[in-house]
């Protein structure tokens, strides 16, 4: 997202205290008088931008927030940006942008050293009307500001962690059984011991599709001295359908998948 710093309160009050600091070291009084001047006419206590500017600083000070109090504290701050009057201080915003050309012409091409975290929050309070994706990716960065970075760290090691886990145990299993267990079964098992990390959304698409499967299979044995048993076994693959999906049933479809097999094997 593009960013217009010229209406960002905060990179405007930073430019400014950067020219005065550049006017005291040159030892420019007259410069100095009028930097001085414009920040009390634009940021004195009372000021729209003065408030506008204390939006800023709510974010880009508050930190190690816990993360459902972070979101929290966003949200309202946003909502206190939006009640101030946005047109009264679009037009000040005019007004120092005019005494920025007149007086500090260079002024936009200081280096500020949070600009990052400025332009983050500017992007923040004007996301309205945005893609979804593009203000969430906002949201998201200006969260990392705000949340308890010893929090983020420690999500981002358990997550770390727990993805290497996985990769991990899947290899093992699949080394150990890949002679003893069918393809589908190993599939089946490890989906079902590490279900854990999903919330079980993995297995249910792996059941899914794999009763799906069985079922075709039972489909194409339907003629010979198996087909009474094939019968029960097709109508148990349509119940686990309509019910939900437990350790029994994951135990039931095991069988069936080596059942199939054999029968696939002795036709």
């Amino acid at each position: 997202m593009k960013h217009n710093k010229k209406r960002n309160t905060a990179f405007l009050y930073e430019c400014l205290i950067k020219e005065m600091t550049k006017a005291v070291v040159r030892k420019d009084a007259t410069l100095k008088e009028q930097i001085v001047k414009i920040l009390k006419q634009y940021f004195s206590k009372g000021t729209l931008l003065a408030e506008d500017l204390q939006m800023y600083k709510e974010l880009l000070e508050t930190k190690e927030l816990n993360e459902s109090l972070g979101i929290r504290f966003i949200e309202e701050v946003k909502k206190d940006w939006e009640a101030l009057d946005r047109k009264a201080i679009f037009n000040e915003q005019t007004k120092l942008i005019k005494e920025f050309n007149n007086i500090l012409p260079e002024a936009f091409g200081n280096f500020i050293p949070n600009y990052k975290n400025i332009a983050t929050v500017g992007q923040y309070f004007n996301s309205n009307g945005l893609k979804p994706k593009t203000r969430l990716l906002i949201e998201e960065s200006l969260k990392r500001l705000v949340i308890s970075q010893s929090e983020t760290i420690k999500e981002h090691k358990m997550q770390t962690l727990d993805s290497l886990t996985y990769k991990t145990f899947v290899s093992k299993f699949n080394d150990s059984y890949k002679h003893s267990l069918l393809k589908e079964q190993r599939e089946l098992l490890t989906n079902y011991i590490t279900s854990f990390s999903d919330n079980g959304l993995g297995l249910k698409t792996f059941m899914n599709e794999e009763l799906g499967r069985l079922k075709a299979e039972c489909e194409n044995l339907t003629e010979g001295k198996w087909s009474d048993k094939i019968a029960l076994v097709k109508e148990k693959i349509e119940n686990y359908k309509t019910k939900p999906l437990t350790e029994d049933i994951v135990k039931d479809v095991f069988y069936i998948q080596d059942l199939l097999a054999e029968i696939n094997k002795n036709v």
